[in-house]
């Protein structure tokens, strides 16, 4: 398995450049295993919505709102799983990302020594196109190479 890529429209039939790349309404998330050593763990998690559909390769497969609430719910666990160990750089000149979750601002350091704040910001990605998803009563595109 090469990567997963999780978005809010069918991303294939697209040219990346004209909508994903710059248009604010194409949401998407995608992790590479040429790039992280966690696609084996997004994996996993997956599994607990598609089954063994996540060992094989296909791409925009459109989730049904139950696999959408699913996904939504195993990501938001695994935020505030993780949001315990994250390192707060608040007040650093450090790059970082301001997320607020459930009443919290979280000031989060993207660099690559911060693994757990990635993947807040990961999980955040994923809640956050399901939750546009479910609110515009549309599919959710999963596709897995």
């Amino acid at each position: 398995m090469d990567g997963i890529l999780i978005t809010n429209e069918t991303y294939f039939d697209k040219e990346h450049n004209t909508t994903f790349r710059y248009q604010d309404k194409y949401k998407s998330f995608s992790i590479g295993s040429d790039f992280s050593t966690l696609v084996p763990f997004y994996q996993k998690l997956l599994k607990q919505v598609i089954g063994t559909k996540a060992d094989e390769t296909f791409k925009d497969f459109a989730l049904s709102k139950e696999q959408t609430e699913k996904i939504k719910t195993i990501f938001e666990e695994q935020i505030d799983k993780t949001l315990p160990v994250y390192e707060d750089y608040k007040g650093t000149k450090i790059p970082h990302k301001r997320l607020e979750w459930k009443g919290e601002i979280y000031e989060l350091h993207l660099g690559l020594n911060s693994p757990n704040n990635r993947k807040i910001d990961d999980f955040y990605k994923i809640v956050t196109i399901a939750n546009e998803c479910l609110k515009e009563n549309k599919p959710m595109y999963l596709s897995i190479e």
